[in-house]
């Protein structure tokens, strides 16, 4: 007996499994990383720019270079945010980890109320339809995310200062 046989909807499961299971794994692995860098980043600079004024003022018992090197710190890790985007990266990928969620929450009620349809055609007329909308929308969240991404990227623009 083969598994079409069993499960009618095997292969509009196997559909889901592939495409949207793969991307919802995607966007969940991929949504820490840029949380702890921008967290961790965030506390550095917090850290560093609170210790300035106490390391300018201790010019005596702080190596000479610790300022400069506190300031360059700073310098880096904004710029490095900045370019990188790591709070935004974090917050598109949590927001379409929580829509694929929900989505796939949808797609499966739609696949139950689809499993008590009594007609064998058109309760596979209904689960066709509610996986089609499910892939539709799951693509619709990841070319819009993917545009975002994109549009975000560019590269750092210092202008230049003219001398007095």
């Amino acid at each position: 007996m083969s598994n079409s046989q069993n499960d009618p909807f095997a292969e509009l499961r196997k559909i889901k499994a592939d495409y949207v299971d793969e991307t919802l794994r995607w966007y969940s692995t991929r949504s820490t990383w840029p949380r702890i860098v921008f967290r961790g980043s965030g506390v550095l600079v917090i850290v560093a720019s609170l210790a300035l004024p106490f390391l300018a003022a201790a010019r005596d018992s702080v190596p000479k270079m610790s300022v400069p090197i506190a300031s360059m710190l700073i310098a880096v890790i904004i710029g490095l945010n900045s370019f990188f985007g790591w709070q935004k990266s974090w917050e598109n990928r949590i927001t379409a980890k929580l829509t694929l969620e929900g989505a796939i929450a949808l797609w499966q009620t739609d696949m139950d109320a689809a499993k008590n349809i009594a007609d064998p055609s058109k309760a596979y007329e209904a689960a066709l339809a509610a996986t089609q909308n499910l892939v539709r929308s799951t693509q619709a969240l990841t070319v819009g995310e993917a545009a975002q991404w994109f549009t975000r990227q560019k590269f750092p623009d210092i202008a230049a200062k003219k001398s007095v």
